[in-house]
């Protein structure tokens, strides 16, 4: 899951687990299936700072903890 990503890393979504509310508000944010993000900061609480589509955002741990991902260059999910 994206909240158990490590700092200056580089990963792709595959998906994410939550109702109509919380896939809409994710993917307003540029986060779908399939993009690649980087992670900028994860202090293992709060905030998870990303760098999508060249843009830097910041997402709640409770949101992060649904989005699941892969890091780049691996065949198994991050968990």
């Amino acid at each position: 899951m994206l909240s158990d990503a490590a700092v200056g890393r580089t990963y792709t979504m595959l998906g994410l687990e939550g109702g109509h509310f919380m896939r809409e508000k994710v993917f307003s944010m540029g986060l779908n299936p399939g993009v690649t993000l980087k992670v900028l900061l994860n202090p293992g609480f709060g905030p998870i700072e990303l760098e999508v589509r060249q843009a830097k955002l910041a997402i709640g741990r409770g949101m992060a903890c649904r989005i699941r991902i892969r890091e780049n260059g691996d065949l198994k999910e991050a968990s």
